[in-house]
């Protein structure tokens, strides 16, 4: 019988960034997105129009324009509130003598359409960020009882390039509940 290789705090934090890496690409955030995108048309509409696309233009050729992903908006509702757009989204760009984040004094007027988008972003956000945790607390809680990395291989597969940094070979059963294990399974089954 060969012997079994303990899970060192090193091959944990192997495992966990593997796992943690692998749950965030599993999580459906499609609503979140078409909410996100709805958000960066309206907004990049308020910018505009607060900023001409023609004055900008002549800013550009000069240097004078930059770009703040950090945003304050007057909803219809009249509620003023903040939104931090990701750095990969393109965001209308505004003249660069403006202070940064939401510190600045600008506040954009929006749509109705922005508003509702706002608030079904940050609700199907939510929602996916709690299927999120749940998962991972799910795999940490699995990873921590785990002695040996045999004892997670018999649930989980891992890649090749990981079994090798671990060293890994062979499996054996942790004693989890039936249905830690099927979710595990589930989440991890296009991992391998």
């Amino acid at each position: 019988m060969a012997k079994k290789i303990l899970l060192s705090n090193t091959r944990r934090e192997v495992i966990r960034d593997y796992g943690s890496t692998h749950i965030q690409a599993s999580i459906d955030r499609s609503k979140e997105h078409k909410q996100l995108a709805i958000l960066l048309t309206e907004a990049n509409s308020a910018i505009r129009e607060k900023f001409s696309e023609s004055d900008m233009a002549v800013l550009r050729k000069h240097d004078l324009a930059r770009t703040d992903r950090c945003l304050k908006f007057q909803m219809p509702s009249g509620r003023v509130d903040g939104f931090s757009f990701p750095a990969d989204l393109e965001v209308a760009d505004i003249p660069q003598n403006r202070h940064c984040h939401y510190s600045n004094s600008i506040v954009y007027p929006v749509s109705v359409a922005f508003e509702k988008a706002f608030d079904a972003y940050a609700k199907h956000k939510l929602e996916a960020d709690k299927v999120q945790q749940e998962k991972l607390g799910q795999f940490n809680g699995f990873l921590n009882a785990c002695k040996t990395v045999e004892d997670f291989l018999e649930v989980i597969p891992l890649p090749e390039d990981i079994r090798k940094r671990l060293g890994a070979d062979s499996t054996a059963l942790v004693a989890v509940t039936a249905e830690t294990v099927k979710s595990l399974k589930a989440t991890f089954k296009q991992a391998a």
